[in-house]
């Protein structure tokens, strides 16, 4: 008994052997259980994977990231151990920075973002650091550095109570200069000096450890606080002043120099300012007494008391929130015209903005709209801030959920107004999420799955779908992720994740056309080569790769119709010639020549760095080829009397729909591109049409296989199947 099916599209890309069952899916009519070095197209067919062009020699293990001033000045930033190599897209180096502070084991954690000619990079464990580009060819690199007032008393950068609410710090002295520093219970350590704490708005620097409670320091700015408005209370006829001064941390008996202040109820300015003795009433409340009774009862004292004092305690004390001692900023992005920066080891859960506008500056003032915001996260949990991401909104990726800040209003995020929304429970890797199609793609932190941070207009908030339920089996450990919106002569739209075991697990989406499938890129040639990172700049995609003990920069072909060779390097002569001489690269290695629409074959490298061809030609393109495999499902037939799963079958006779392919073999069995009446000395036409083939045998678990025997532009339609039962 004969059938015939029909594979119309590959939509639904390589599909993992657990769902080979699952015949009532459409992932299961429309996929492949392989779907090796193709990628899918947005018509729903299938082509060798696009080539790579050898660039650069790297030499060492690298990870690369994008850097783009203007649309025709792009470069490859190329982050290796303790330095950073810079390219043009050409593969030209333009500039070496060395000394830099992040080690090869930090490569894959660092986040960056980017804004104009500035590079603001972060890890925890590494100081800030800012890449600057100063010319179209020239770079540097420096820590980055707060604003300061211009006299050097005041850094605008975060600081944090990091002590108990009860520690309180007291300084000998008061006026600028130095002072020693007291606190009442252990504090300090040798990793204090250099750093800056806030006495209520002054900053000291400490200078010197003396043990757990005493160091020395520099006072910038006078020793003085601000009390609330109105912070006096007086009773008629009584000279005694209630003060409100919350979380004080004074003792009866200190003494502190009032000046600012106004009338109130009687008593003069002159009888309130000066040095005061006070008796405390609780944690937020003391008395002092004045130098005249009052008249009334009222609460005053005016806008802007000030007061100072020496070898007066305070819990109102904080200690610059990024230091070695308490680390750095784990992620960072430019959005609304901020800098924000999110999670320290000590403020895993925190954020930052700057200033609108002035990046460098996080004073939080008076939280006006244009101040500084500085908040935490809020969670049930520590959530750890992994990402921030500016898309549709703020995204925030941490290790244990998803967060969103939403816009009040449609109005821009205000110190007065933010509001952080917790959204789904997942977790995010350290692996920097990317928006693609729409979304924006994430690793969870379990690193098996790949989700998409989606809005759901008509629910008013996010979800995480995992992209990855299908193709499970081809993601191992990611590395590193990029993504290519398609090119001038390509319209797909590529989502690469570099897996740590050196191969690609390959993502196309397409929406509007319903197609969402993984295929998986392996590379070959230099001894078991790997891909090591991926970055993408306009509608080019370049890839660190190493073969052997080297590493590459490489770049992918702008179609597959151009390079189907990897690490692939075009020469040309005025005459046709057999011998070549190579890059050193390919030294010792065997390598696959091509020239124009022919495969000349597979060539050894000599000592000399020259192959000899068999024929004569006057081009030739070297590289390494890789392996093609596609595998349909096991046919799936059924009729009246039920399903024929599992019984034996044969695929008989297969037609394949083709477009423009030069090298094509299904089961063994290759496509004939050349006639014996065809002309020889012209390159061979491209197939573009269906061409059938006839295969033997049964199986229980039928399907056909698709591979290639030369390294040749192949495009796959689709295909009917006829299977006899």
């Amino acid at each position: 008994m004969g059938f015939k099916t029909v594979q119309t599209n590959f939509s639904a890309g390589e599909v993992g052997s657990l769902m080979n069952m699952r015949t009532d899916t459409g992932a299961y009519a429309n996929g492949a259980k392989k779907l090796r070095n193709v990628a899918l197209l947005n018509q729903g067919g299938i082509a060798r994977r696009c080539g790579t062009t050898y660039l650069a020699t790297l030499g060492a293990q690298t990870r690369l990231i994008p850097f783009e001033f203007a649309f025709d000045e792009q470069y490859i930033f190329a982050f290796s151990n303790t330095t950073l190599k810079v390219y043009n897209l050409s593969g030209t180096l333009l500039t070496t920075l060395t000394s830099c502070p992040w080690t090869t084991a930090m490569l894959f954690e660092l986040t960056y973002s980017q804004i104009a000619d500035v590079m603001i990079v972060c890890h925890p464990d590494m100081v800030t650091q800012k890449i600057t580009r100063t010319g179209a060819s020239s770079f540097t690199r420096a820590a980055f550095a707060f604003d300061q007032a211009a006299n050097g008393a005041d850094t605008y950068q975060p600081f944090y109570k990091f002590a108990a609410s009860t520690i309180t710090l007291s300084s000998s002295a008061s006026a600028v200069g130095s002072t020693t520093l007291t606190t009442s219970a252990a504090y300090f350590t040798a990793n204090h000096v250099g750093l800056r704490l806030k006495w209520y708005g002054s900053e000291i620097e400490i200078t010197g450890y003396t043990n757990s409670t005493t160091a020395t320091g520099t006072i910038k700015k006078q020793l003085e606080g601000i009390l609330d408005v109105d912070p006096f209370k007086t009773s008629d006829g009584s000279t005694l002043i209630e003060v409100t001064h919350v979380a004080h941390g004074l003792s009866t008996g200190a003494t502190l120099v009032f000046s600012g202040c106004t009338s109130v109820g009687g008593i003069t300015a002159v009888q309130l300012n000066g040095s005061r003795t006070i008796t405390v009433i609780d944690d937020d409340h003391y008395t002092f007494t004045a130098g005249g009774s009052a008249s009334g009862s009222l609460d005053g004292g005016g806008p802007h008391v000030v007061f100072s004092g020496t070898n007066v305690p305070t819990r109102n004390w904080q200690e610059q929130s990024f230091s070695t001692l308490r680390g750095y900023p784990t992620a960072v992005t430019f959005h609304e015209g901020r800098l924000w920066f999110g999670g320290t080891d000590s403020q895993p859960d925190a954020l930052w903005a700057s200033k609108i506008y002035q990046f460098f500056n996080f004073d939080i003032g008076e939280g006006l709209d244009n101040e500084s915001i500085q908040v935490t996260i809020g969670s049930n949990d520590i959530s750890s801030v992994r990402h921030i991401v500016s898309n549709r909104n703020l995204q925030i990726f941490t290790a244990t959920s998803e967060f969103y800040v939403p816009r009040i209003n449609d109005t821009t995020i205000t110190p007065s107004n933010i509001t952080i929304s917790r959204q789904t429970p997942y977790g995010s890797s350290k692996i920097a999420p990317t928006p693609f199609d729409g979304a924006t793609i994430y690793v969870q932190s379990s690193l098996k799955a790949i989700r998409e941070f989606t809005y759901n207009s008509a629910e008013e908030a996010y979800a995480s779908p995992t992209l990855s339920i299908l193709a499970e089996h081809l993601i191992t450990s990611p590395q590193d992720m990029a993504v290519n919106y398609g090119t001038t002569k390509r319209g797909e739209q590529y989502l690469l994740l570099i897996n740590s075991t050196g191969t690609i697990a390959q993502f196309t989406s397409s929406r509007a056309e319903k197609i969402a499938g993984w295929t998986l890129w392996t590379t070959e040639g230099g001894g078991s080569p790997k891909f090591e990172s991926a970055c993408t700049l306009g509608d080019s995609t370049f890839v660190a790769v190493k073969r052997g003990a080297s590493y590459f920069l490489e770049k992918f072909a702008d179609d597959d119709l151009t390079t189907p060779l990897d690490c692939a390097i075009s020469y040309t002569s005025g005459s046709a010639q057999t011998v070549w001489t190579v890059n050193s690269i390919f030294a010792g290695k065997e390598i696959d020549v091509i020239s124009g629409n022919y495969y000349l074959g597979r060539y050894t490298v000599n000592g000399s760095n020259q192959i000899t061809l068999n024929t004569a030609v006057t081009s030739i393109t070297v590289g390494y080829s890789f392996t093609v495999e596609i595998q349909t499902m096991p046919v799936e037939i059924t009729d009246r009397s039920g399903s024929y799963n599992g019984k034996p079958k044969r695929i008989s006779r297969v037609l394949m729909d083709l477009n423009e392919t030069l090298s094509v073999s299904i089961q063994g069995n290759r496509l004939i591109i050349r006639q014996v009446n065809d002309d020889f000395s012209l390159q061979p036409t491209p197939v573009t049409g269906k061409r059938e083939f006839f295969l033997l045998g049964y199986s229980r678990d039928a399907s056909v296989t698709i591979t290639q025997s030369e390294p040749l532009p192949l495009r796959l339609n689709g295909l009917v199947m006829e299977v006899s039962v």
